[in-house]
């Protein structure tokens, strides 16, 4: 096919011209690595934006681009984009708009959007906020200029690509509901019970008013209206940007340039991952979101005609106003149902439909649907002026191989509409790990054309077509060709659709090198049915379900249908105040919540940079167990900046470290423990060229054998770190003789990432007299920070100063962990006689860290045919990884907590450590105790399994007693689980929910719910009895002001605003006249991590004493006068010379601390708890869902004693949500 195109060509610029935040940016120079986040944080010193993962998946990131879509009508396109992929060249003729343009608290002009944020408790550690607010802004705006109504549905879709990682989703939803204008449908009560369930809908519904004033909004500069787009050609030293505005410029460019000479991008969403991850370089983009051709929408009575620049977002809403499943067949549905769970709002708006195309991920979730929709492209070269139409089915050659010429474009899709008047449908289907914003493990699109058969009994139908795709199962989308020819002309039954699944399974064979791996999950076979096949069988029983066939058992329809995930809504019950506090235990806002919102909360990488700072990346090990022959610098030195490579030469004092046990290398000497040891440190003037220049650093190995991985490789080779650790209470041998019934098992435990929002930073600055460094770190242990940088360089800890500000997450992976990086820099520091600075990225970060530790736990339980136990013999293997850590502490913190809240007469717990080649793995929140918690209960399922009970029966039947002795020799005292338990089960209609869920099992065959109860008790203190202690330092100054300096450090669990509350009820003042600026060393020494749940106790002790010495002193001033107000009695203090600092140092009582040596562990208190969850499981494909969560909580024993540490406690609810 042949086509004349008479297009003039139009005139082109140098430059890019944009607006952020109302102000005017031109700019005529950029490079192929510049996203706008680093173009907004480095050149812009717009630091609220913040770099969380780099790839589109965390939303801390999350800015709005404005853009005009037509200069007559004036209609503008809002879309929430992920900063850290968005080119900066394609924001040419935008408004961007970042969190530091709504408002600020330092001009007191915050936005609603940020101030309800802060006043609904929607934020801790704060990193994230940023980028919720800017969805939530994108999302009001959106709507407002659109003029839609705005539901909370929408709501609640518009952060499907915010992650956060601290607050809990509730309290950030609530505030964002408070926008929508159907905030009256927010459920307050269950409509059975009439029980409350929402103890915030009063808040939410007190800014209904306020939503009915014009919202205030950046406005859109003028001049981008009257802008004519212009094509863009920059021209870097090696690098050139082109923007072509007509589909005539594109063809030629792509002529030009054609195959590896050019890059077409759109949304950057693949392409960003390339060059970053897999170091891809392409020295030419030719950006497409400016063609106009490439966007159009067209439906005519025979197809869809989708243009292939058209964005995921306009797809969505385009195929809403289409969809109508009697004239599609459920093509647009299919699409819909898909594009739902479609990566995340904020790449949808972005991402094209042609890129996903051409991209050939073979699990792709769209490509299938367009696939069995008989789908053909439109492609287009300059040459001939030639337009090339190819089906689909023959488009995918091989992995992301497509049947395209180097110089062509795909310009349009074209899905066929049904013609015939047989009945088609085409359904949709995606089972991925997570639902919202992941890739898919198994994607399809299945389409089935019936024809209506006469039958004497029933009505039947007969397969005219059948097209069946599906994603994930091969190097390429697999149309199921064989199989369908096999069912064409079929009578439509179950005995055709298990034929298909016997065909399908010879069609799509799966081995361990297929793309995405996981070929036993695939193949995995729930209710007899493969991962695939079972999508077969939804899509034949939602067929039948349309076609109100009468032949399908009822018991089965819940499998046709997806679930819908309700609205959610959330209810927290507090105990009162008690009388005689009245700062303590009110519902304070997180000191730094409006600084969270507006984006001026400042995090390590935001710190602007001091004269003549370098910037650091880390140089890692490749292989485990390895030798180290020879390092290269040749190719490293010749990156422009490069300044220094710093080893383990380069160490004045010791090249050993670690937490507990000095058993690691700063810097890899010889042989590599792990891949991701730091075997050095390239210094360069900036950042992008230091990580260039360690990615050149060549290293030569020799491979060492063995090289351990997993605890049963350590158990083989017998490789561990330490003794075997035992505590044993009574005889265990002779119970298990003596036993009735005796079960034995092995459970596996994995791993986890911390995946804390704000990745490890630091920045060393030595003293110009080289004897002194000052350290920021994102760490949650300043003090060992401090002392193991000492050690390394040689120093007294005295000179040594490591100040904390905040984090933007920790979760006990910044305990340990990030004190090895920071030393590292510190001596490149005071090499180079330099400031030195490190931003590791996420996936270094990832790769350095470590995780949660991963557990094997074998167990012999005796018990009698009742339940109760009678002995206990388990043994606990922990993947410690290749050195010590906090490795000890946490198996010996979960073998105290084996028993959860049950007693065992007769035990025996061993522990071993198991040394293999990987990251040490390291402390994580519970810090061992949710693995001898998941032990225990499991060993309780076993049991009720075994005997036929509910397992509710043998957890009351074995629960501890007030008075009873734990296997560490401690007396449960003030035990409360109990009463928990029963108030729970009351609370939470247990029995009644249990009898609605047999009867819902018994109804449906493919859906299940369950529901367990389950009570917890932690232990509330270090075991290491040295580290039970804490120090402040409480300064009022003249002005009635107060400053507080203590030993732990502020990750976003609120520790600051805690502390300021104690300190306002002892002092008596206003909490607003305190102030915590930061953590330092120079300020409280010797401080103890911030960790074990013991902080809050240990910290705000120490405050408590340090503020009663200084009230004990005031006090003597109010005899004569006592109506005097806080300033004026600070002033008369004064000047009757009375001091008014104090320090105050807290250590918890004796007993405290484990020695296992003895037998022996005593917690300082327990906190105890019970919770009920009830989820549906779609046993066909494993997905799950949370119905209901109920938790009721206990911190600690009453007395008058611990008021103050009691109130403190209840505020810890965010992470529930």
């Amino acid at each position: 096919m042949e086509e004349t195109r008479q297009q003039s060509k139009p005139s082109s610029k140098d430059y890019l011209l944009f607006y952020v935040n109302g102000q005017k940016i031109i700019e005529d120079y950029i490079e192929p690595n510049w996203t706008l986040l680093w173009y907004l944080r480095n050149k812009l010193n717009l630091t609220g934006s913040k770099l969380g993962c780099g790839e589109g998946g965390c939303g801390a990131c999350t800015v709005l681009v404005i853009q005009c879509l037509d200069r007559h009508s004036g209609s503008l396109d809002h879309r929430t984009v992920n900063a850290c992929l968005t080119p900066i060249g394609s924001v040419d003729g935008c408004h961007i708009v970042t969190v530091e343009g709504l408002g600020s608290v330092a001009k007191a002009n915050l936005h609603p959007t940020q101030s309800r944020l802060a006043d609904f408790y929607g934020s801790q550690c704060g990193f994230c906020t940023p980028g919720i607010v800017m969805s939530l802004y994108g999302k009001v705006a959106s709507s407002y200029s659109s003029q839609s109504c705005l539901t909370i549905r929408d709501i609640e879709e518009a952060f499907d690509g915010n992650l956060c990682r601290c607050t809990g989703y509730r309290p950030i939803l609530d505030a964002a509901k408070t926008f929508a204008n159907d905030i009256y449908k927010l459920p307050g009560k269950d409509p059975l019970t009439l029980k409350p369930i929402s103890t915030t809908l009063d808040k939410c519904l007190s800014f209904v008013k306020e939503n009915d004033q014009e919202l205030n909004q950046m406005q859109f500069p003028k001049e981008l209206f009257y802008d004519t787009p212009q094509s863009i050609h920059i021209k870097a030293a090696l690098f050139e940007w082109y923007c072509p505005i007509n589909l005539n410029e594109l063809l030629h460019l792509r002529h030009t340039y054609p195959g590896n000479a050019s890059k077409l991008i759109f949304g950057n969403t693949e392409v960003e991952i390339e060059t970053k991850l897999k170091c891809l370089k392409y020295s030419r983009y030719i950006s497409l979101t400016r063609i106009e051709e490439l966007q159009q929408f067209k439906r005519t009575s025979k197809s869809l005609v989708i243009g292939a620049g058209v964005t995921l977002t306009h797809l969505q809403v385009k195929l809403t106003e289409w969809n109508n499943q009697k004239v599609d067949g459920g093509i647009c549905q299919a699409l819909i149902d898909q594009l739902k769970y479609f990566a995340s709002r904020q790449i949808r708006n972005v991402a094209s439909l042609g890129g996903n195309i051409v991209n050939a991920s073979p699990i792709s979730d769209i490509n299938p649907i367009l696939q069995a929709a008989d789908a053909t492209v439109e492609l287009h070269r300059t040459k001939a002026n030639l337009v090339r139409f190819v089906p689909l089915r023959d488009f995918f050659l091989g992995y992301r191989h497509v049947a395209m010429t180097d110089d062509e474009v795909l310009v349009y899709v074209h899905i066929p509409i049904p013609s015939s008047k047989n009945e088609t449908f085409l359904r949709s289907y995606k089972q991925a790990r997570r639902r919202n914003d992941d890739i898919s493990i198994v994607s399809a699109g299945l389409q089935v054309e019936l024809r209506s058969i006469n039958s004497s009994h029933t009505q039947q139908w007969r397969i005219v077509n059948a097209r069946f795709s599906f994603g994930g199962m091969g190097p390429t989308t697999i149309l199921l060709k064989y199989t369908q020819q096999e069912l064409t002309g079929q009578i439509w039954a179950k005995e055709s659709i298990d034929k298909a699944c016997e065909l399908a399974l010879k069609e799509m064979p799966l081995d361990e090198i297929t793309p995405g791996g996981r070929p036993e999950y695939r193949y995995v076979q729930p209710m007899k049915y493969q991962r695939f096949q079972s999508f077969l069988l939804k899509f034949y029983l939602n067929v039948c379900s349309e076609l109100h066939q009468s032949s399908v058992d009822s018991r089965d329809i819940s499998a046709a249908y997806a679930y819908e995930r309700t609205i959610s809504h959330g209810q927290q019950t507090f105990p009162t105040r008690p009388s005689s506090l009245k700062v303590i235990g009110s519902s304070l806002s997180h000191r730094s919540a409006y600084l969270h919102t507006t984006g001026e909360a400042k995090y390590i990488d935001d710190m602007p940079s001091l004269p003549n700072t370098l910037h650091a990346a880390l140089v890692l090990a490749t292989h485990p167990n390895a030798r180290i022959k020879h390092i290269g610098l040749d190719a490293a030195s010749k990156v422009p900046g490069f300044i220094s490579f710093i080893n383990h030469n380069d160490i004045c004092g010791s090249n050993m470290t670690g937490d507990v046990v000095c058993d690691e290398e700063i810097f890899v000497s010889s042989i590599t423990p792990c891949a991701g040891a730091i075997i050095g440190v390239v210094l360069c003037e900036n950042e992008q060229d230091a990580r260039k220049a360690a990615n050149l650093v060549h290293i030569e190995y020799e491979l060492l054998t063995p090289t351990v991985f997993t605890i049963d490789s350590a158990i083989k080779h017998e490789s561990y770190l330490g003794e075997q650790q035992c505590l044993r209470q009574n005889d265990v041998e002779r119970s298990l003789d003596e036993a009735e019934h005796i079960l034995e098992g092995t459970t596996l435990i994995g791993g986890q990432e911390h995946f804390y929002l704000e990745t490890n930073c630091c920045m060393a600055i030595p003293s110009n007299d080289g004897l002194e460094i000052a350290l920021y770190s994102s760490t949650q242990n300043p003090s060992k920070t401090q002392e193991l940088t000492a050690l390394a360089l040689g120093y007294d800890v005295s000179h040594v100063t490591c100040y904390v500000k905040r984090m933007g997450g920790g979760f006990g992976g910044k305990e340990s962990r990030s004190i090895t990086p920071c030393v590292a820099i510190a001596i490149a520091a005071v090499k180079v006689a330099r400031p030195v600075r490190l931003n590791i990225e996420r996936d270094v970060d990832m790769t350095i860290t470590g995780q949660r530790h991963p557990f094997k736990i074998e167990y012999k339980i005796g018990f009698t045919k009742q339940g109760l136990f009678t002995a206990l013999d388990m043994f606990l293997w922990s993947n410690a990884g290749c050195s010590f850590d906090l490795s000890l502490p946490i198996l010996q913190r979960a073998m105290l907590h084996v028993d959860n809240t049950y007693r065992f007469p007769n035990i025996r717990v061993r522990g071993r450590l198991c040394k293999t080649h990987l990251p040490s793995n390291t402390a994580f929140r519970g810090f061992g105790g949710p693995q001898g918690l998941f032990g225990c209960e499991i060993i309780i399922d076993h049991v009720a399994t075994y005997l036929k009970l509910d397992p509710l029966v043998i957890r009351r039947l074995n629960m501890y007693k007030e008075g009873d002795i734990t296997h560490f020799g401690q007396t449960l005292e003030h035990w409360n689980v109990p009463r928990l338990m029963d108030e729970l089960l009351k609370s939470s209609d247990f029995i009644q929910r249990q009898k609605n869920i047999e009867e819902f099992n018994t109804l449906n065959k493919y859906r299940k719910r369950g529901m367990a109860i389950l009570p917890t008790k932690f232990g509330i203190g270090f075991t290491a009895k040295f580290l039970n202690q804490a120090g402040a330092l409480v300064h009022i100054y003249k002005d009635g002001s107060v400053l507080i300096s203590h030993g732990g450090t502020e990750m976003g669990q609120g520790l600051h605003t805690k502390m300021v509350s104690v300190a306002a009820e002892v002092l008596g003042c206003d909490v607003s006249r305190i102030h915590i600026s930061e953590t330092a060393t120079d300020k409280v020494p010797n401080t103890s991590p911030t960790a074990a749940s013991a902080s809050s106790d240990l910290n705000g002790m120490a405050i408590r004493i340090a503020c009663e010495e200084i009230r004990e002193r005031l006090n003597k001033l109010l005899v004569d006068d006592s109506d005097l107000s806080w300033k004026d009695l600070i002033k008369k203090a004064y000047f009757s010379r009375i001091g008014l600092s104090a320090h105050g140092h807290y250590a918890t009582p004796e007993p405290i601390g484990a020695d296992f040596l003895q037998n022996k562990a005593t917690f300082h208190y327990f906190t105890q708890g019970a919770a009920v969850t009830e989820v549906e499981l779609d046993a066909l494909t494993g997905d799950w869902h949370i119905l209901r969560a109920d938790i009721l909580m206990k911190y600690m024993k009453k007395d008058k004693t611990n008021e103050i540490r009691k109130a403190i406690k209840m505020r810890r609810h965010g992470q529930y949500e």
